[in-house]
């Protein structure tokens, strides 16, 4: 960040807090679960603030779907190589029309266009 981003931000004490795994665990998926950050949560819980206009992370959903969509993108390229190695056409056709379903699926569900 720059100096003057630095010098504009409001936040400039920091609090230190210790959990146990569990209490951990609930904080971070409430956050998750909000697409908050935990400080966010955190924030909004203590302070009884509302929380932020917009989520500033993805939700671990969309994490999912994202990486998700990677695998994908290995599978069509798996299924091209293996056309290139003599396997029968119709097959490799029929997994990429199915694999390109649910790329649509998962496309759609994060509210994206293909």
């Amino acid at each position: 960040m720059t100096d003057e981003n630095n010098q504009k931000r409001q936040r400039n004490v920091k609090r230190t807090v210790r959990f146990t795994t569990f209490e951990d665990a609930i904080v971070v998926v409430k956050a998750d679960i909000a697409g908050l950050s935990v400080a966010s949560v955190m924030r909004q819980s203590i302070l009884t603030m509302p929380p932020p206009s917009a989520a500033r992370r993805p939700t671990v959903n969309h994490q999912l779907a994202v990486q998700l969509l990677a695998e994908i993108g290995q599978l069509t390229t798996a299924f091209d190589r293996a056309a290139a190695t003599g396997v029968d056409p119709a097959l490799i056709e029929t997994a990429m029309r199915d694999v390109l379903e649910m790329r649509l699926v998962l496309l759609e569900s994060m509210g994206r266009a293909p």
